[in-house]
């Protein structure tokens, strides 16, 4: 059981240390975007990956659990939801653009990501 709690948490610090980079990263280069790009992409591009690890590696417990773990600390539901109702008090229309965005191209990318 220790062994799996660890795997789980040294995956999500890995995951999480990946999202700040990437964060950062998209951040400098879209820095006068309102459109919250650096969740959007995180989002879109980890839906996708978790779709494959699911679809591609579901025998392998080990690998499975490892980047579950990894792209749980990737990905932020949490910053997808702040950020649109905090650009819905300055911008409704691209608020929900960015809502209904994230959320249909999401489940695409992971319906992508598992077929491949």
């Amino acid at each position: 059981m220790i062994e799996s709690v660890l795997i789980v948490g040294l995956g999500a610090a890995v995951g999480s240390l990946i999202r700040f980079g990437v964060t950062n990263g998209l951040k400098k280069m879209f820095s006068k975007n309102a459109f919250p790009v650096a969740t959007f992409f995180i989002n879109i591009t980890g839906s996708f990956l978790l779709g494959l690890v699911n679809g591609q590696l579901s025998k392998n417990t080990f690998i499975l659990a490892f980047s579950i773990a990894i792209l749980g600390g990737y990905t932020t539901f949490s910053t997808y939801m702040n950020e649109t109702v905090q650009l819905g008090t300055k911008k409704k229309v691209m608020a929900f653009a960015y809502y209904l965005l994230s959320a249909l191209l999401g489940i695409l990318a992971a319906l992508l990501g598992y077929l491949i």
